[in-house]
Formats: structure tokens, C-alpha cells, sequence
């Protein structure tokens, strides 16, 4: 490896190294692990070489990925941190922050060799890098590496030698306590001397006269400090009946709402059934009408077939006969014709108005469909602050029992005080900021489910009201493991129908959910927006099944699904292709191939017309 590194960059050599480190170090939890994640700290240069470097390389049959990173918090996410010592840098508070993290810590050129588990060191004569391996310190974060490590290159640090220095510092140190304890003691004997000659000038009555002012001014002060106490007390106990009175007040709102979300989802129950029986009359209706379509094909012939033997009659009867019976039979025939295609014309006009309310309806309950959904994902993200809070009360009530406990028996005493105002204070603070999620996550589904329904025109925040929808959906997609990411710019202001861009992306997460990560153990949708003129294109991507040539040809087509058999409509894409095109004035493309994902490019009008 030495003689390698002679003839290559040394960013190069230093990436080799990070992967033969981790090809060699072995973690507690690897087999869960999706990837190797190395971060790389307060160094964007090399960061980004790096970067280039091992990006599209796979370690023990899983991907790297690289990460910057400015602060020690970041670096607790990490497999590996990558850190270059400078004099700003200081490895021993690095490596405290990241003890029990099972992070392993990677210097370069550090002197302090008491904190690192392996450090590159550059040899300037040989021109060469190599590198060393303090173990034990791999081994205390529960870490294990391969005896085939050391042959790349390194060393390992002699303990015994870090030890040896730690025992003559510490020698240094007693003898240092000793002398100090001498010259300590020689003080005191000082001072016994000087408070001897003091007693015996003072007399008794003046001693015990001082030590009972001392005591009364003592016991004046611990009285009012009691009294302190009980007033913030006192004001604490006010304030935590007014969490508990804000905990009951959202308690009654989520049973209200969970009541409402059972009445949804029987309601859409009620629709699917409703769905499946307008199926059938659909199904009916259409077989009705090719029939139809029959009988009057067999009339156009039946009426040629007349004109024909008409005809045929004129050369055997006289002009006059031969005229007045034609004329008497052409005005019967075309009278009964006009009565009978006036009567199919009503049927067929009955039947196509009925086919209409049909698929309104069928809109409408995709529509109530995808609402219940927001509404179950908002009520069980509500669930896990709304236990937070919960269980803050709960273990504020018992301190405030305990502490209330300790005073009626005069066991009060001041560091308890302390330890309850501080547990009471974090409480609050844990209350307020889960009560402060409850009440963002209402406000988005009010918002959100305003729109849907009303679907009226008004100026929005493009981006922020896509984070908003994204983030009702957030239950459904923590559930099947999947992530979401927004590119693009943070304010894109847009006049449109924001209930209609809600069910565009409604329907486009449920129809990835349903069909592109079928079969997947986890899945990524990105989201990316750009603004040209007064165009706005949105990209919706994810990385699933993808579709395949007939799938892409007929998704938009009205009553067309791969998941009939398992509840499917067919009318999801068709639902979303009408409302940008009618609605929202723009226009979808499709993008997709089987096994690599779908990518849906939208295109939309900054300003809807109205």
C-alpha cells in the first residue's frame, strides 16, 4: 500500500482507506443496516472528492453514502466519521460526544493518540501514507475489526507504552498532593494557634450570644425561603391544572374526531358497495345499448330493403297507381321510422345522461375515499404527541404528589424543590411542544379537507401547501416505509384550485403506494418544481416497479386497472388526467419503464384563468 501511494492522489489513497476500513471493521447491527453511511467533517473539498470516489462503490454487497458534516450532533448518524485535525479542532471532545454511538472515528494526522481508533499518518521522507490502530478503543465501542486490517498498511498503537505515560503523569500528580497536603496541614496548625488565642480572649457569653444571632438570622432566612417555595408552588400547581384542562379539551377533540373518522369509514364502505352495484348497471346499460345499436342497423336494412321492392313495384303498376301507392307508403314508413327513432333517441339520451351521473359519482366517492385516508393518517399521527403529553402529566402529577408528601411531613428540602421545579418545567415544555404537532397537524387537515370539498379559487404558497399534503399522507407512507423529498424553491405563489392540486397528489401517492412499491421492502418519492415564465412544471417521481408498454398506453383510460380483482376503479389516473386538463388548465406527460420507476411531469398555469 506504501509503495501505491507514490503513484496516486492522496484524496485517493485516503478513500481506499475508508473502504478497506469498513471492509474490515465489523458493527453489532450491520445485518439491519440498508447502507454505510461516512461523514466527513467541516471539509467540503474533500468531502466532495471523497464523495466521487465512493459514491457508486458497494461494501459487503451494500452502498456507500457520503455525507458533510458541520456539527458533532450530525456525525451520531454515521458508520464512519472522517475528521481532518487542524488547530481548531479539538479530537477529545469529537470522540467523548461519540462514545456509545458505535461510530467509528477516523483521524488524519492527529498527535492525540489516547482518543483515536485509527489515524492516517503521513511519512513526508518516504512520501507515503499509512496509518494506526488504538483497539482498545475500537473495542469499548463495541466494535470488532479483522487481523487482516493491520496488513494494509497500519500499526497498533502500544498500550502499554499510552499506559506507562498515564502511571508517571499520575506519580507527578500524588507527589504534587502531597507536598500541597503538607503545606496544608502546616496552614492549619497556623490556624489552630490563632483561634486558640482568639478563645481565649473572647469570653463564653459573647461566643454563645453570636451563635444564637447566627441561628436566628439563619431561620429567618430558611422561613422566607419556605414561604418562596410555597407561592411557586403554588403558582406551578396553577399552571399544571391548566395543562391538564388544555389535555382534556384535545381529548374530547380527538374522541370527537375519531367518532367522525368511524363515520367516514362507514360511509365509504357504504360507497364502495354502492361503487360496485353502479358497475353492474353500467355493464348492463352498455350491453343495452349495443343491442340498440343493433336493432337499428337491421331497420336501415329493413328500409333499404323496402325502397327496393318499391321500386321493383312501379314497373309492373301504372304511373298514376304506381305513384299514389308509393307516395301512401313512403309517408306511413316514414312516419313510423320518425316515431320509432324519436323514441331510441330518448333512450339513448336517458341512458347517456344516466351514464354522466354514474361517473360524477364514481368521481365523487374517489373523492370521500382518498378524504377518509387523510383523515385515518391525521388521527393516528395525532396519537403519538397526544400520548407524549399524556405521559409528561402523568409523571408530572406523581413529582407534585411526592414533593406535596415531603412537605406536610416537613421532609422538604432544597435540592428537592430543585429537582421538581426542573422536572415540572420539562414537562411543561414536553406538553406545550406535542400540543403545539397536534394543533399543526389539525390545521393542515382542516385546510387540506376545506379544499377538497369547497374547491374554490384563491392564491397559495405552492411549495409550502405541497409539504402541507405531504405531511397529512405522512401515516400512510411511514407505513409502507417510504420516504418523501421536496426540491425546488421555497415560495412559488400560484392563483389555482388547491383542492384540485390535493387530489392530484393524493392519487398519485395512493397509486404509488398501491402499485409502484408492491412487493418492496421500502421505496423514495421526490417531488421537484420549476418555475418558467408563468409556467409551473412539477416532477412526481418514485423509484418502484415502474409499468409496462400496455400499462403506459392505457393509465389515463377511463375503468382501466391492473387491481380489479383487489377493489381498484380504474378511475384514479383518469380522475387526475380531467382535473389538470379541465381543471387546472395544464397538462400531464409519463415518463415509465418496467423496473424503473414512474416519473409524472405536470405542467400548470401560474394564474388559473377563471
Amino acid at each position: 500500500m506504501n509503495s501505491i501511494a507514490q503513484q496516486l492522489d492522496s484524496t485517493q489513497i485516503k478513500s481506499a482507506y475508508l473502504f478497506n476500513f469498513i471492509k474490515h471493521v465489523q458493527w453489532s447491527d450491520e445485518t439491519s443496516k440498508n447502507q454505510f453511511v461516512v461523514a466527513i467533517y467541516q471539509n467540503q473539498p474533500l468531502f466532495e472528492q471523497i464523495s466521487n470516489t465512493l459514491s457508486d462503490r458497494l461494501v459487503k454487497n451494500k452502498p456507500i453514502s457520503v455525507i458533510y458534516v458541520e456539527s458533532v450532533q450530525e456525525c451520531k448518524n454515521a458508520d464512519v466519521v472522517f475528521v481532518t485535525v487542524e488547530s481548531d479542532i479539538d479530537i477529545s471532545t469529537i470522540a467523548s460526544d461519540l462514545r456509545q454511538t458505535q461510530t467509528l472515528l477516523v483521524t488524519d494526522n492527529s498527535a492525540d493518540k489516547h482518543n483515536i481508533m485509527i489515524n492516517l499518518v503521513v511519512d513526508s521522507e518516504k512520501k507515503a501514507i499509512t496509518f494506526e490502530v488504538n483497539k482498545s478503543n475500537i473495542v469499548f465501542e463495541q466494535l470488532s475489526m479483522s487481523s487482516e486490517l493491520l496488513l494494509l498498511g497500519g500499526t497498533e498503537i502500544d498500550v502499554a507504552t499510552l499506559y506507562r505515560e498515564t502511571e508517571v503523569a499520575m506519580q507527578k500528580m500524588r507527589l504534587r498532593e502531597v507536598k500541597l497536603q503538607l503545606e496544608l496541614n502546616q496552614q492549619n496548625e497556623k490556624i489552630s494557634d490563632n483561634i486558640s488565642r482568639l478563645n481565649n480572649l473572647n469570653n463564653e457569653l459573647g461566643k454563645r450570644q453570636n451563635i444564637a444571632e447566627q441561628r436566628q438570622v439563619e431561620l429567618l432566612a430558611l422561613k422566607k425561603d419556605i414561604d418562596r417555595q410555597k407561592l411557586s408552588v403554588t403558582a406551578k400547581e396553577g399552571q399544571l391544572n391548566d395543562v391538564l384542562q388544555q389535555l382534556s379539551s384535545a381529548r374530547e377533540a380527538l374522541e370527537a374526531k375519531q367518532k367522525e373518522t368511524e363515520q367516514q369509514d362507514q360511509a365509504n364502505e357504504a360507497m364502495s358497495n354502492r361503487i360496485a352495484a353502479n358497475k353492474n348497471i353500467l355493464g348492463k346499460q352498455q350491453s343495452q345499448l349495443e343491442q340498440q345499436e343493433l336493432q337499428l342497423i337491421k331497420k336501415n336494412e329493413q328500409l333499404a330493403q323496402g325502397k327496393e321492392r318499391i321500386d321493383k313495384q312501379r314497373s309492373y303498376i301504372t304511373f298514376l297507381a304506381g305513384l299514389i301507392t308509393t307516395a301512401l307508403l313512403f309517408s306511413i314508413l316514414v312516419v313510423w321510422l320518425f316515431i320509432k327513432n324519436k323514441k331510441t333517441t330518448r333512450k339513448l339520451s336517458q341512458t347517456l345522461a344516466n351514464l354522466k351521473s354514474m361517473q360524477d359519482q364514481l368521481i365523487q366517492s374517489e373523492k370521500l375515499a382518498s378524504l377518509g385516508k387523510l383523515t385515518a393518517g391525521v388521527a393516528h399521527e395525532i396519537n403519538t404527541p397526544l400520548g407524549i403529553a399524556v405521559t409528561s402529566t402523568s409523571s408530572a402529577l406523581e413529582a407534585t404528589r411526592a414533593i406535596l408528601g415531603d412537605f406536610e411531613q416537613n421532609n422538604l428540602t432544597k435540592s428537592a424543590m430543585s429537582k421538581y421545579f426542573q422536572s415540572i418545567e420539562q414537562s411543561a415544555e414536553l406538553n406545550m411542544s406535542s400540543l403545539d404537532r397536534v394543533i399543526e397537524l389539525l390545521n393542515n387537515f382542516k385546510q387540506v379537507a376545506a379544499d377538497q370539498v369547497v374547491g374554490e379559487l384563491r392564491e397559495i404558497n405552492f411549495t409550502h401547501y405541497i409539504n402541507e399534503i405531504m405531511q397529512t399522507l405522512s401515516a400512510e407512507l411511514k407505513r409502507d416505509r417510504v420516504t418523501y423529498q421536496y426540491q425546488g424553491d421555497e415560495e412559488i405563489m400560484m392563483k389555482t384550485v388547491p383542492g384540485a392540486i390535493a387530489q392530484v397528489l393524493t392519487n398519485l401517492v395512493t397509486n404509488s403506494l398501491r402499485h409502484g412499491f408492491e412487493n418492496q421492502q421500502s421505496g423514495n418519492i421526490v417531488i421537484k418544481t420549476e418555475v418558467t415564465n408563468d409556467v409551473i412544471t412539477l416532477m412526481y417521481a418514485d423509484d418502484g416497479n415502474g409499468m409496462t408498454a400496455e400499462v403506459l398506453q392505457n393509465i389515463f383510460e377511463p375503468f382501466f386497472t391492473t387491481k380489479r380483482n383487489s377493489g381498484g376503479t380504474g378511475l384514479g389516473m383518469n380522475i387526475v388526467y380531467n382535473i389538470i386538463n379541465q381543471k387546472l388548465q395544464g397538462n400531464i406527460d409519463i415518463e415509465s419503464e418496467e423496473g424503473q420507476g414512474a416519473r409524472f411531469i405536470i405542467t400548470l398555469p401560474k394564474v388559473l384563468k377563471e
